[in-house]
């Protein structure tokens, strides 16, 4: 049942098919011609001898035409309507009223045909063809031969293109069989290196056969949709492992200080310290099941985000205003230079971004530096925050909006950072149509821009 729907069995049922057909039509039309020929022949024969036997039946001059009886035929005429060696010719003479006056010995039961009009007539009576003749006077000349031999021959013919089609049509089916094997080979191969991508081995490819043709490119957007593929799943591995380790740390504290609590009488002071202890990882436990739980809504497509007119320069404005107090702990400036930029979009998620940007600016910017908090409008409107910090290693840049990606990871532990917020941001800005980049120079500083399109479209 499996090899009968597959491919390489419908082809070749498709090639059979049209095969077939092709040498039923030659082979018919072959039959036809040479059938054709032979009856033409036997026209022919008979046409000559119809002649033979008129002329022979000719009136002399005074004579009248009962008293011709027998032809007056040539030898050579007479063998010619013996024929010889061959099916013998019969003939058959009638006068006007119907009266016989000549036949040959073999002619006795032949009925006189109708008379309809003057000329000759071809006709067949059973297996004898016969020629026709009706004369002004009324006579009728009438000649006619056997033509099973010729119907035998026509058989034989229709057998042999029989059996020489059967020949050509299993050779063509062997050789379409060998075709469709060869077309379909590199389909067999997608087959099996999507079942071994199936069990898990999801560093597999597809052989890409040459030349370049439409299976070469089907093979070549296979493979790139199997390495990206195996790309997402290696990330959602290291995903799934970055937020089991996160959650291992607040997780095994929260168990350690209320297994002590419950093992151990301890003082109210000690107590209050293990469940400010306890408190304090799960507030990091929310926020990273917020943040997965925000990527989860993202990746659905899920997350609803309002389509109201706002200002990121406002919004600018108000999460500086928010943050400046931490600016100033580490002596730090803060420099706004905000010009109107409108746009479309969730207001709150908007202030999201500008507040996670700016609050890694501030954490990582050494005491004394400067941050600039930047918003302008061009075609899109734009915030950008700009900081005088160390900057970014450039191999680390790619994957700086991947999630858990630190690109410090012993100054990210330092500050509590999760590795999740620039990768938030980025799925923020993408849900509104826009993006998120960041150029960055080793010991100058860094900047992130967020730019956001005025009309909004779902990303």
């Amino acid at each position: 049942m499996k090899h009968r729907h597959s491919i390489r069995v419908r082809l070749l049922g498709y090639i059979g098919l049209l095969l077939l057909l092709v040498l039923a039509g030659f082979g018919y039309v072959a039959w036809q011609r040479d059938s054709a020929a032979r009856i033409a022949a036997v026209d022919r024969e008979l046409e000559q001898r119809l002649n033979l036997l008129i002329g022979g039946y000719r009136l002399d001059t005074g004579q009248r035409l009962r008293e011709v009886s027998e032809p007056r035929l040539t030898p050579r005429a007479l063998e010619l309507l013996a024929n010889e060696g061959g099916e013998p010719f019969h003939y058959r003479v009638w006068l006007g009223n119907g009266r016989v006056q000549g036949r040959s010995g073999d002619a006795h039961e032949i009925p006189r045909p109708a008379q309809t009009t003057h000329g000759k007539l071809l006709r067949m009576r059973g297996e004898f063809r016969e020629l026709v003749h009706f004369t002004p006077t009324g006579r009728c000349f009438l000649v006619g031969r056997n033509i099973q031999g010729e119907r035998a021959a026509m058989r034989a013919d229709a057998l042999s293109l029989a059996a020489i089609g059967a020949g050509v049509l299993l050779l063509g089916l062997a050789l379409a069989w060998w075709i469709a094997s060869r077309v379909t080979r590199p389909l067999a191969q997608v087959s099996r290196t999507a079942k071994q991508i199936a069990t898990g081995d999801l560093s597999r490819r597809i052989p890409v056969p040459k030349p370049e043709d439409e299976l070469s490119e089907v093979a070549s957007v296979l493979n790139e949709t199997f390495a990206r593929l195996e790309d997402a799943f290696a990330r959602q591995k290291q995903f799934t492992a970055d937020a089991s380790h996160e959650l291992r740390t607040p997780v095994s504290l929260i168990l350690t200080h209320a297994q002590g609590a419950l093992l151990h009488e301890q003082t109210p002071a000690e107590y209050r310290e293990a469940l400010a202890d306890c408190v304090s990882a799960a507030r990091r436990m929310k926020t990273l099941i917020d943040a997965l739980l925000d990527f989860t809504r993202f990746d659905a497509g899920a997350e609803t985000l309002a389509r109201e007119p706002c200002d990121l320069a406002e919004l600018a404005g108000d999460c500086a205003k928010q943050l400046h107090p931490l600016a100033d702990v580490k002596n730090q400036r803060l420099e706004i230079q905000l010009a109107p930029a409108p746009c479309l979009g969730d207001s709150t998620r908007l202030a999201q971004v500008i507040t996670n940007l700016l609050t890694n600016a501030i954490q990582h910017t050494p005491a004394g530096g400067i941050i600039t908090l930047r918003t302008h409008h061009d075609d899109n409107a734009r915030v950008s925050i700009s900081d005088t910090g160390d900057g970014i290693a450039p191999e680390q840049l790619p994957r700086l909006f991947e999630r858990f990606h630190r690109a410090d990871a012993s100054r990210a532990r330092a500050t509590g950072g999760l590795g999740l917020g620039l990768a938030i941001c980025k799925a923020i800005m993408k849900a509104h149509g826009g993006d998120i980049t960041v150029e960055s120079e080793i010991g100058k500083g860094t900047t992130f821009t967020a730019t956001l399109p005025t009309v909004i479209t779902r990303a």
